[in-house]
């Protein structure tokens, strides 16, 4: 079977080829994202392997299948940019990776948490401008903080554990309750968890209910100064409503791995030009807002484990049709 991995990066190649040895695929790699003005590409494999920067509409659907491709797997552990339905109509088999690594993400998380409570921001530009006073740097300790998690699956469990070895007080707030979650945090609703909590954290999935999850009402009930924490979807935050909160002095810190139009940035060579997106300009420019490019799930780990999952899911789909990452229109895309 013939195989177009799209929006391929290079450091992903000897992935491929390490997991690909059993199945034997014909594996091409194309480093452009999937798009209508490019699908012709597509010609000629029946699978076609796409990240979230390839959005697949009712449109896309019907093209890929008119081109013969009979699979599609998207290396992500959200499927929000996929219509499922679309793709049932189509005829296309489609497939997930729903855990490739909770602990790359959980880990980040707990990074950017740390670096909002320790001013590493503001550090670091002092530093590199060699002033080396320390008012203003005073920190917070996690130990004697409510730590809330809006999302506790498998990425919100982990950092749920991760969280456990500093002492604070965690709180999770999700639809299924598990008793694992439970040894580790006390379950509340959101709004207890958004008033009781000094940071929030974001590991939700993104679904037409989730949209902008976080905005004015909700910044509101937060504790005055709390801080948010955001590794999952971009578009989980009402940002301009979040500038609003920091302006004010509302909001006390804000860290994000995803950004709602993080597609006109990631991935690209922006040096010495202005970004496009005010204000993810004016956000960057404060001291308390740390931005890291959606690099939470980079990691060596998490990448051979994307790979392989993508591999299995296909051999899956095509040999048996019986495979558990499959995705269906009755589903819902999991956080990142």
């Amino acid at each position: 079977m013939k195989l177009l991995i799209a929006a391929h990066r290079a450091d992903e190649t000897e992935f491929y080829e390490r997991y690909n040895q059993e199945l034997g695929y014909s594996i091409d790699f194309w480093e452009v994202p999937l798009t209508l003005e490019n699908v012709d590409r597509v010609r000629g494999y029946e699978a076609v392997a796409i990240n979230a920067g390839c959005a697949v509409d009712r449109a896309m659907a019907q093209a890929l299948r008119e081109r013969g491709v009979r699979f599609l797997l998207t290396r992500t552990a959200g499927y929000d940019h996929l219509d499922a339905s679309a793709l049932e109509e189509a005829g296309i088999a489609a497939a997930y990776v729903p855990a490739y690594s909770p602990n790359a993400i959980s880990e980040h998380t707990v990074l950017l948490l740390l670096f909002l409570l320790r001013k590493m921001k503001l550090q670091q530009r002092r530093v590199d401008a060699q002033y080396f006073f320390i008012e203003g740097l005073r920190g917070r300790q996690l130990t004697s903080m409510t730590v809330g998690v809006l999302g506790a699956g498998r990425i919100g469990e982990a950092t749920l554990r991760d969280l456990s070895g500093f002492g604070c007080r965690l709180l999770a707030c999700d639809a299924h309750e598990k008793e694992s979650v439970r040894a580790l945090a006390q379950y509340v609703d959101r709004q207890a968890l958004l008033a009781q909590s000094d940071a929030v954290i974001l590991h939700c999935p993104m679904t037409p209910e989730n949209h902008h999850l976080i905005g004015r009402e909700a910044l509101a009930q937060m504790k005055p100064g709390a801080l948010l924490v955001n590794t999952a979807r971009g578009g989980l935050v009402d940002a301009q409503a979040v500038r609003d909160a920091l302006r004010a002095g509302r909001l006390g810190g804000f860290a994000m791995d995803v950004y709602e139009r993080e597609g006109e940035t990631q991935r690209r060579d922006l040096r010495g030009k202005e970004l496009p997106d005010p204000l993810l300009r004016e956000l960057l420019a404060m001291d308390n807002v740390v931005f890291t490019s959606h690099t939470a799930f980079y990691t060596d780990e998490a990448i051979g484990s994307i790979v392989e999952t993508t591999l299995r899911n296909l051999h899956d789909l095509s040999e048996t049709g019986a495979c558990c990452n499959r995705i269906s229109a009755a589903g819902e895309g999991d956080a990142r």
